[in-house]
């Protein structure tokens, strides 16, 4: 036996709903976003298949960027921060890191200067 009532759907449409579903909640017959959101951050939760391959295109994308890197300067403060951190490490890894890094600013400033030599020519 089932009975028609519009209550959790809208005004203008109208659903059968079973007894068995009138004594589950809302939230547990119909998976409804929060008023006023985009689908993106529920897609998980609404369409739970496939969450492996989700949550590798998540690492793969991540939400958060450095887009304050994208500045020249903002960069080199940060590359100096991360040489001068990895200098201080104690183990031999974090100071073999450091003088990578160290002689990739090298070459950055060599490539740097003959930039600037090939524009004077």
């Amino acid at each position: 036996m089932s009975r028609i009532t519009a209550a959790h759907i809208g005004i203008e449409q109208l659903s059968a709903i079973s007894l068995d579903d009138q004594e589950r909640s809302l939230p547990g017959r119909y998976a409804l976003l929060p008023d006023g959101q985009s689908i993106e951050p529920h897609i998980s939760r609404l369409y739970p298949e496939r969450l492996a391959d989700r949550a590798l295109l998540d690492f793969a994308t991540p939400d958060r960027g450095f887009h304050d890197l994208l500045r020249p300067v903002d960069f080199n403060q940060a590359m100096q921060g991360l040489r001068s951190v990895l200098a201080e490490g104690q183990s031999p890894e974090l100071r073999a890191a450091a003088t990578l890094l160290e002689q990739m600013h090298a070459d950055e400033q060599l490539m740097q200067m003959t930039l600037h030599l090939l524009h004077k020519v």
